[in-house]
């Protein structure tokens, strides 16, 4: 059972971080409450104030830009699953948000509270990295925006200050004809592994390539070494170059034993599905 909370529902991103500065650590932001809730009902979190920015219009807009989508931080999973203009500009993380764990949670859940939450099991950050995604952050002070690879820090973890709001998520599109995938290892709805690439050919070679991998260890990571090992390969090299990297992919991706499987098991099941997911986006009739 939950204990007593005080709700403050600011309308505002200064009037948010002025009610994080006035209640320190009392308080939490609430947005779609999917984690918080979860962990304040197994009393692994205590907090006596809850800031709702659900009143803050600015969270719950879906634009696009030029070539740039953002994506307002209270903004469900549901929504980015099914709207039009995500899979239009982002078809990889319109897939990737249909995935996250159940139903209730998606329509729930919210992809900013997703990312500041930083749990290492978690899909949307896996893709956004690929899309080379930025943060905006807002406090009494202003807004700033920051890469999403240097956003994530470590376990539960981010590059917010404690009087920061997540505002919104700004996405690039992907480079003309470069194909996306994204695919995920779960259990109990929980990923264990993900994995997302993209890839753009020319005369048979990749002639760019982008390569994430998330859920195995403390957080996502683009993995630059190998995107340049592969760029100018054909797909028939894929699998060969990448079980070649196996200790550069254990030294970044930091892979841990626990219930969802061994650090080898995952490091085994990151090469074989990086090779799958390449050698789709690279087939001569992919369409």
């Amino acid at each position: 059972m939950l204990q007593s909370l005080q709700l403050i529902q600011p309308t505002s991103v200064s009037e948010a971080s002025a009610a994080l500065v006035d209640f320190g650590d009392k308080a939490k932001i609430y947005a779609g409450g999917a984690e918080l809730l979860l962990l304040l009902r197994n009393n692994l979190l205590q907090t006596e104030v809850l800031v709702d920015v659900k009143k803050i219009s600015r969270l719950h807009q879906i634009s696009l830009t030029d070539a740039t989508l953002q994506i307002g931080a209270c903004v469900t999973h549901h929504a980015l699953e099914t709207s039009s203009l995500v899979r239009e500009h982002a078809p990889v993380l319109a897939y990737a948000e249909s995935q996250v764990a159940n139903v209730r949670v998606r329509n729930q859940g919210t992809l900013g509270g997703n990312l500041v939450f930083s749990d290492p099991h978690s899909d949307p950050g896996t893709v956004l990295l690929i899309h080379d995604a930025s943060i905006k952050i807002g406090n009494r002070r202003g807004e700033r925006r920051i890469a999403l690879r240097d956003f994530f820090v470590d376990v539960y973890t981010t590059a917010m200050d404690p009087d920061d709001l997540l505002i919104d998520i700004e996405i690039p599109r992907l480079p003309t004809d470069m194909k996306s995938a994204y695919r995920r290892l779960h259990r109990y709805q929980r990923p264990t592994l993900g994995v997302a690439v993209g890839a753009q050919m020319s005369d048979g070679q990749m002639s760019e390539n982008r390569l994430a991998v998330g859920c195995i260890g403390p957080k996502p990571e683009r993995l630059t070494h190998l995107e340049n090992k592969l760029n100018g390969v054909q797909p028939g090299d894929i699998r060969r170059i990448v079980s070649e990297e196996k200790t550069y992919l254990r030294d970044l991706l930091r892979p841990v034993d626990d219930l969802l499987g061994s650090a080898d098991y995952k490091l085994y099941m990151t090469c074989t599905m990086l090779t799958d997911a390449l050698e789709s986006v690279t087939r001569v009739d992919n369409s």
